[in-house]
C-alpha cells in the first residue's frame, strides 16, 4: 500500500469513527430544549464496515502498548488531530519532518497488519466453533 493509499485509508477510518456517534441516542434534554426545532440535519449514511472495526480495534490496542508510544504520538498528531505546523511538531519531538511522517505511517501500517491478523483469528475461531456445532453469528 502506497503512502497516499495509506493516508486515504486512515482518513476513511477517521470519518468512520466520526459517524459512529450516530448509533447512540442523544442524552435527555430539558423541556425547553425539546420544544426548540432541531438544528441537526440528517446523519451521514456511513457504512458499517467490519474492516474498519478491526482497524479501529487494532489502533486502540496498539495505542495502549508502550512499545508503540512514539509512533502512536505521531499517528495521533498526523491523522486524528491533523496538526498544521508539522515542522514545529517534529522539531519539538526531536526529529525531522520526514521521520515524523515515517513514524505515523509506520504505526498505521502496523495497525493495518494487526487488524488483518485479528480478522483472520476471528474467522478461524468462528470456523472452529462451527465445526463443533456451535452456531456463531457473523
Amino acid at each position: 500500500m502506497s503512502d497516499k493509499q495509506l493516508d486515504a485509508y486512515c482518513e476513511e477510518w477517521l470519518y468512520w469513527c466520526y459517524t459512529r456517534k450516530y448509533y447512540l441516542q442523544p442524552g435527555a434534554q430539558n423541556i425547553l430544549a425539546r420544544m426548540q426545532p432541531s438544528k441537526v440535519k440528517e446523519p451521514p449514511n456511513a457504512r458499517n464496515s467490519a474492516e474498519m472495526q478491526f482497524f479501529n480495534a487494532a489502533v486502540h490496542a496498539m495505542a495502549d502498548m508502550t512499545e508503540h508510544a512514539e509512533t502512536f504520538a505521531c499517528f495521533r498528531l498526523m491523522y486524528i488531530e491533523q496538526t498544521a505546523n508539522v515542522k514545529k511538531i517534529a522539531f519539538d519531538l526531536g526529529f525531522t519532518r520526514k521521520t515524523y511522517y515515517n513514524r505515523a505511517r509506520s504505526f498505521a501500517r502496523h495497525a493495518l497488519s494487526f487488524a488483518r491478523s485479528l480478522e483472520r483469528a476471528q474467522k478461524r475461531m468462528a470456523s472452529d466453533l462451527a465445526q463443533e456445532g456451535i452456531c456463531v453469528e457473523n
